[in-house]
């Protein structure tokens, strides 16, 4: 006899249904709970990955005395400032040297961003490095903090939302000092040596454009190749106008800044017409290899160690302890772009990687800084002040020592009227 069909009631299926869908409910549930659980995991695991920052400045060739005081400065913040870490997440520094040239320092820049993975980039002190590799940062969209190079292209019609410079533009760098010299010192008849490249050809042009408006008359303008170590033929052109001159204005960086100065002094021009500068003619570097004569030298710049502020006062002890020496400005310009990216960092708990936020940190960094109160402008350039100095012996030693103020000079700075 054949067994009857079994037959399942309508409330057996139904129940049957409910068990297997509370069933899928649970294995999604575990799942979204693991996932939850995995999630913070994951995410201190990133946070403990280094935030990497490629410094890119100069380390031979004629700029290496600026690279490598800038790279001080630097490491002065990071390493003994900061412990190598921000908001908890370890900071790793990757240098690489550009050598002053636009083919190697693109080629590193390539590295810095292909290879190392850089999440921000320091440099470089040359202009026609940053602007050979400006245009490959802002298409890979790399946060860089310009340390040195004037140029004023790059935070002007070249501006970038990805570039940033934490010093000043060569027509900033000059502007206030053009004025003053004619303005208040009251110099009329000059002559400017300048070195010649890019970088030599803006700042000249931009003292001489404030020096005329401040009231001066004429301006004999000479150029010579960076790098230049034989200064005499400039010198001796100089020498043989002296007489139809008030003063002299260098420059002048490099290896021809301490030379330039040795001359003045053996081809007896010292005392008799007034020599003045930019302020890395008479880098505090110079002045222990030039002894006297610097002495009297007047030169603008946005920072001098003689500040008399308490935050000038715990750089300047820091930066002693550390390396044995007073910090000069270009210390101070590797400190303040560090210091720019790190409280950038800060506001953003160490996330870079956040990068929208951690631009528009950066955009938004106040502080005061050793050499004052410190900005950025609506172009992402410096805005700082401009110290008129003097050389003087002071307590063994040569010192830039601070004379006067240009407050708030800004990449557009304009003099005041007369």
């Amino acid at each position: 006899m054949l067994a009857a069909p079994r037959t399942t009631s309508p409330e057996v299926t139904a129940m049957d249904t409910k068990n297997r869908v509370s069933l899928w409910i649970a294995r999604v549930g575990f799942v979204v709970l693991a996932f939850l659980l995995v999630i913070p995991a994951v995410l201190a695991q990133a946070s403990r990955e280094p935030v990497k920052i490629g410094l890119l400045n100069e380390l031979t060739g004629p700029l290496a005395v600026n690279g490598s005081e800038v790279n001080e400065g630097i490491k002065l913040y990071w390493q003994d400032e900061m412990g190598n870490q921000v908001a908890g997440r370890p900071v790793r520094l990757i240098i690489e040297d550009s050598e002053g040239k636009p083919d190697v320092g693109l080629t590193k820049a390539r590295k810095l961003v292909e290879r190392d993975a850089v999440h921000l980039i320091l440099g470089p002190v040359s202009s026609a490095v940053a602007s050979a590799f400006r245009d490959y940062l802002h298409e890979r969209r790399v946060p860089t903090i310009i340390t040195q190079a004037t140029a004023n292209q790059l935070t002007a019609e070249r501006a970038s939302p990805f570039v940033f410079r934490s010093a000043m533009s060569s027509y900033q760098q000059e502007a206030a000092g053009g004025w003053y010299v004619a303005a208040k010192l009251g110099y009329k008849r000059i002559a400017v040596i300048a070195l010649d490249y890019v970088a030599g050809h803006e700042q000249a042009d931009g003292f001489i454009k404030t020096f005329m408006e401040g009231g001066g008359q004429s301006v004999d303008r000479m150029l010579m190749p960076l790098g230049t170590i034989d200064v005499a033929p400039y010198i001796t052109r100089i020498h043989s106008k002296a007489s139809e001159l008030d003063a002299a204005v260098g420059i002048l960086w490099g290896p021809s800044a301490p030379q330039w100065m040795k001359a003045w002094e053996e081809y007896g021009l010292k005392g008799k017409l007034p020599l003045l500068g930019l302020g890395e003619l008479v880098n505090e570097t110079y002045l222990r290899m030039v002894g006297d004569a610097a002495v009297g030298i007047v030169s603008w710049y946005s920072y001098s160690p003689a500040l008399d502020t308490a935050e000038n006062k715990r750089f300047v002890q820091a930066f002693k302890k550390k390396y044995g020496k007073d910090p000069g400005y270009n210390n101070h310009l590797g400190y303040l772009a560090a210091k720019v990216g790190g409280e950038a960092l800060r506001a953003v708990n160490g996330n870079v990687e956040d990068q929208p936020r951690f631009l528009d940190a950066l955009r938004r960094v106040r502080f005061e800084a050793p050499g004052g109160a410190f900005r950025f402008d609506d172009k992402q350039n410096a805005v700082i002040p401009t110290y008129i100095r003097r050389v003087e012996p002071v307590g063994g030693k040569l010192q830039n020592s601070v004379i006067d103020a240009v407050l708030d000079v800004d990449q557009f700075w304009k003099p005041p009227k007369r």
